[in-house]
């Protein structure tokens, strides 16, 4: 039977500063703009957007899709949440926000995991970045017939309720950005509220996913996610630190150079 779990329950993060160019919308939903669930009230001044506010369009259960769903369609070989180093940062990077994958660990890597690691990589600058921190996705069917709903239920809750507890593992998060801290990571959780289509590349059934297919298949994902608020020209430092009651205790520093 499939292990239902990704690899990087907790993982990596990026930074942020400055304000890009308005794109077309709402005030609410351009970036550096004020919008509900800014608990200061000077979301100007923030490093990420509110946990409710809807950049470019989207709410954060979207984007948290959408991230999943750029991780699963890179080849193994260039994927860049396998990626140690940096070097396939821009792999399938398009649209108006660049995503920071977590740093998978290497296929076999036993638990508890314990591991310090670190990736540098250069982002375009007047983009907002989405900080994939760690999350279990989920997609159906699965070679083995006995991952399946039970009788009357539905297959998303079946999905859901799979991820649920093993994402109430993560008992401790930090993230900081220039050296100056994002407080109460853990709230930054997201999970589907509907099935969304998943297509995973063939490379990575054997290293990511069983499950896996290659072609369009329904799933959840369940995890920590931030949308952080474009960065200033120049180099930037962003470090990760999670625990999990599995025992794993993982730090990402990432060295970011906005151009």
């Amino acid at each position: 039977m499939r292990r239902p779990w990704r690899g990087a329950t907790v993982a990596a993060v990026v930074g942020v500063l400055a304000v890009s160019a308005a794109p077309a919308g709402s005030a609410s939903d351009q970036p550096g703009a004020s919008g509900p669930g800014d608990e200061s009230g000077n979301s100007h001044h923030s490093l990420v957007f509110p946990k409710t506010a809807r950049p470019y369009g989207a709410d954060m259960t979207t984007w948290a899709e959408r991230a999943v769903q750029w991780i699963y369609a890179q080849p193994y070989e260039q994927n860049p949440a396998f990626d140690q180093t940096g070097v396939h940062c821009a792999m399938g990077q398009q649209g108006p926000v660049w995503f920071i994958p977590p740093i998978f660990v290497p296929p076999g890597t036993p638990r508890p995991i314990i591991q310090d690691a670190s990736r540098t990589c250069t982002i375009p600058a007047h983009k907002p970045i989405l900080l994939d921190i760690g999350a279990l996705t989920l997609p159906y069917p699965c070679p083995d017939e006995s991952f399946a709903p039970a009788p009357g239920q539905s297959l998303y809750d079946f999905l859901i309720d799979i991820a649920g507890p093993i994402m109430d593992s993560v008992d401790f998060l930090e993230v900081t950005i220039d050296g100056r801290d994002i407080p109460d990571v853990l709230s930054y959780r997201f999970g589907s509220d509907d099935l969304f289509q998943l297509t995973g590349h063939p490379s990575l059934q054997s290293r990511l996913d069983d499950c896996i297919t290659g072609h369009p298949q329904p799933a959840v994902t369940d995890g920590f996610f931030m949308m952080i608020k474009p960065l200033a020209s120049g180099v930037h430092r962003v470090v990760v630190h999670g625990t999990n009651t599995f025992g794993d205790d993982r730090t990402y520093t990432y060295h970011l150079t906005v151009v």
